[in-house]
């Protein structure tokens, strides 16, 4: 294993860094919630659902799902924050929501790429523990009339007996004591309370004696959720203003009725590993962490310093028991520990997807080929089954029946909102796809980054999202590309949101993400910024500039109708930034440079940016604080409507129809279907509207240069977040910016042209037609063009 971690760090330092080798088996599927009966639902700020049809993906619209952690029986009333490291005062009940997937316990805190292949603690690999079984979503207390209630949810639950918790009540700061049970671990506590599946016990913090009062455990596994009963005689806080409590979780070894301690080393299917010592902390996860970075992956960096220290101190909440007595509802809005109001959040939403719980294990099926690579995976040798031959990539179409890197029905997202309230009408929004194996904190770094640089923006304040998309190396293909549109209407029933100001972004395969999404539902967006994106899925640096151009797969397998650039006749509404670099060491300049080609050669409206020198490097140039660039292009972000000319390119392959990412209409266009699975491509001009075509200008091509503030990713072990400030970054800015559509008169007439298409349908109110409009068409082949809400048969052609 130490020549694969050597091998590993050596080819993630030339590449983008190579994940662990993956461990843990099995688990139990869920079936996906489905689609409403009656159709979709209108969501304020979203784009609004017209005459019965929804622009976008069926998945944007459907209601909010059900996540049985998210419940409450029994005593529990208050609804959870859902915001990551807060808390709150709601019904009676002091809440803590913690975040997801920080559950690695101690060691150094790993910053990318080196997360990628190095991991602290790691789980064993008995398929139970789902390399997830610690990780604590939330802790909340409630005082009862002869006990305090504590109730203890996880992100995964497959065996209660596997994990236990210790509460810490009552202590002082800076008096530390031993925590029971063989944890290895010291944080001040009065009484320390254990729970691990329906046992408990109570400890006195000062002597380590258990005491003669027992502590009452009920298991929800359904609901992941332990619920603990500290009796009065045990700890009584009530009509304290100050009670001090701590948290953690960690693994259970119930043959010897103690903490099951990692060893150092890989693990084994009944010992954790990943210990740097022989005496480790038996804890993976720590609750009441308020202070924990941004720019950290996981948001774990304190909790990774203090779980290799052994103390926990530094975390705990002051609980106001008076406030909890009188029923004081209180979010502490902007305060410390309480709910953010601006800046950085980290925000939690339930999908409507969870094929298993906890994270991706390798006996799950339709994984990633031999001698693939994802963030959580790390290097994979196969699914169960798999007989192809290797696929050299990184990442892997994740499709239906296949478990994403981050399972779990339970997912999270970072936003930044602006200091400025937003608009009368909304914020605009902005979603950021990372790239192969990087989270939305990586490029969290000064009041310049891509966050600030677009979301302060004062003419158009914009909430920046970045995106998790279950571990972002899928492609956005099934619940990894589904992920992407749940965040969005997460963020529109939590935030006040300008529904025709939207815009995709993405870098790297990230890029490749925001170019298939935008591209396949071009309708909900308004602009695309495309930075140094692959045309292929999936792709492997170094190589795209010949493997993916040849005309069958070598080293790296292909998704079938995954080539990016033949969608782009889509664009036509829709406004594009591509950058790339004319040196690139990771996406040869000639992969971005078709597209480019295609732009210039065509009537879109568009501009691509060719980095020279530094900034032409793959890692620098999206995380080089030149987005000034950016901001100056991106405007208020505004998406057409209605245009008068649409035209798409239908793609059957690209459906994922479980994940509700079915791409058949655009704009006034829908139920656009091919008559097999190639693709096809209708070109519709309405009439109806009194708009000719805009005038399209030559493409205009000049140089210039911008200084930098930012970030170059992975240039060292103990600083790879260093500052850059390159003074002066050339560029080649090429671009073209159509005129607005020419007045002319209107017409009650409808002109189709299609390839490959069998039929579409018209709304003829947004296209401005009647129902006895004249249409004509030119097919390749039998065509039945209906008209929404119009009486008649369709009308057939070809």
């Amino acid at each position: 294993m130490t020549r694969f971690r050597t091998w590993a760090a050596t080819f993630g330092a030339l590449a983008l860094g190579v994940g662990v080798l993956p461990h843990g088996v099995g688990a139990q599927p869920t079936a996906p919630v489905r689609p409403r009966a009656d159709g979709p639902a209108a969501i304020d700020g979203l784009p609004p659902v017209v005459n019965g049809v929804a622009p976008g993906p069926e998945i944007l619209y459907r209601p909010p799902a059900r996540a049985p952690q998210l419940e409450n029986t029994g005593v529990w009333k208050a609804d959870p924050t859902m915001v990551c490291m807060s808390s709150a005062y709601r019904a009676g009940e002091f809440l803590y929501q913690d975040c997801l997937w920080d559950d690695h316990g101690g060691g150094p805190a790993y910053r990318w790429y080196y997360y990628t292949y190095t991991y602290d603690y790691t789980y064993p690999t008995d398929a139970r523990y789902r390399n997830n079984a610690a990780d604590i979503v939330e802790v909340r207390l409630k005082p009862l009339a002869d006990a305090t209630a504590i109730r203890i949810t996880y992100n995964t639950m497959t065996d209660p007996d596997l994990v236990a918790a210790t509460v810490a009540l009552g202590g002082n700061q800076g008096q530390p004591v031993a925590m029971p049970h063989g944890a290895n671990t010291t944080m001040p506590g009065q009484v320390f309370v254990t729970a691990h599946g329906s046992h408990g016990d109570i400890v006195d913090g000062v002597t380590g004696q258990a005491r003669a009062e027992q502590a009452v455990v009920t298991t929800d596994v359904e609901r992941r959720q332990v619920e603990i009963r500290v009796p009065y005689s045990a700890f009584d806080p009530r009509g304290n203003p100050a009670v001090r409590i701590g948290a953690a979780a960690g693994l259970w070894d119930a043959a010897h009725d103690r903490y099951l301690l990692p060893k150092e080393g890989d693990p084994t299917a009944s010992r954790p590993g990943g210990a740097r010592s022989d005496h480790p902390s038996a804890f993976f996860n720590a609750a009441f962490r308020y202070d924990e970075p941004y720019d950290a992956a996981w948001r774990d960096h304190q909790q990774l310093a203090a779980v290799e220290k052994g103390d926990l101190s530094p975390f705990s909440a002051t609980v106001d028991f008076t406030k909890l007595a009188a029923g004081t509802d209180d979010d502490m809005l902007g305060q410390p520990h309480g709910l953010p109001t601006t800046g950085y959040m980290s925000l939690l939403f339930a999908s409507h997807f969870e094929t298993n719980q906890g994270r991706r294990i390798p006996s799950d099926p339709k994984g990633p080929r031999p001698f693939s690579f994802s963030q959580q995976n790390g290097f994979s040798q196969g699914g169960p089954g798999e007989k192809e031959r290797p696929g050299l990539a990184f990442g892997w179409p994740c499709r239906q029946g296949c478990t994403p890197d981050l399972a779990s029905r339970l997912q999270r997202y970072m936003v930044y909102v602006p200091k400025v309230a937003p608009p009368p009408t909304g914020y605009a929004t902005l979603l950021w796809l990372g790239g192969f194996a990087i989270n939305a904190g990586d490029v969290v770094y000064g009041d310049h980054d891509l966050y600030h640089a677009v979301g302060e923006r004062p003419d158009n304040p914009t909430l920046v999202v970045g995106t998790d998309a279950r571990g972002a190396d899928q492609w956005a293909y099934g619940q990894s590309g589904a992920s992407n549109f749940e965040t969005w209407a997460d963020v529109a029933r939590r935030f006040h949101l300008d529904p025709t100001k939207t815009a995709m972004s993405g870098f790297s395969s990230g890029a490749y993400s925001a170019n298939k999404l935008s591209l396949t539902f071009p309708d909900v967006f308004g602009k695309a910024f495309i930075c140094d994106g692959l045309d292929v899925a999936p792709s492997f640096p170094t190589q795209n500039g010949v493997a993916d151009k040849l005309p069958v797969d070598t080293t790296t397998v292909h998704e079938p109708g995954s080539v990016i650039h033949d969608l782009l006749p889509s664009r036509r509404n829709q406004p594009v930034m591509e950058w790339a670099g004319s040196t690139d060491d990771f996406i040869p300049y000639n992969i971005t440079r078709t597209r480019a080609d295609i732009y210039a050669k065509g009537d879109y409206d568009y501009e691509f940016v060719t980095w020279h020198s530094v900034a032409a490097e793959h890692l620098t140039m999206c995380n080089n604080g030149t987005w000034d660039v950016l901001t100056r292009w991106l405007g208020d972000m505004k998406r057409v409507e209605s245009p008068a000319r649409v035209t798409y390119v239908r793609n059957p392959l690209m459906d994922d129809a479980d994940a509700g990412l079915v791409g058949n209409r655009a704009y006034w266009v829908s139920g656009i279907e091919t008559r097999d699975q190639a693709l096809g491509t209708v070109d519709v001009t309405s009439g109806g509207l009194g708009q000719g075509a805009p005038a399209v200008p030559p493409v205009t091509t000049e140089n210039t240069s911008i200084g930098s503030d930012g970030i170059h990713l992975g240039t060292g072990y103990e600083h790879p977040d260093l500052h850059s400030q390159v003074p002066a970054n050339p560029y080649t800015r090429e671009y073209r910016k159509l005129g607005p559509p020419v007045p002319q008169p209107a017409a009650d007439t409808l002109r189709v042209v299609a390839r490959n298409i069998r039929s579409i349908t018209i709304d003829v109110a947004r296209a401005g037609l009647s129902c006895h409009a004249k249409v004509e068409a030119a097919s390749d082949g039998p065509l039945t063009v209906t008209l929404l809400g119009c009486a008649g048969a369709p009308q057939t052609f070809g």
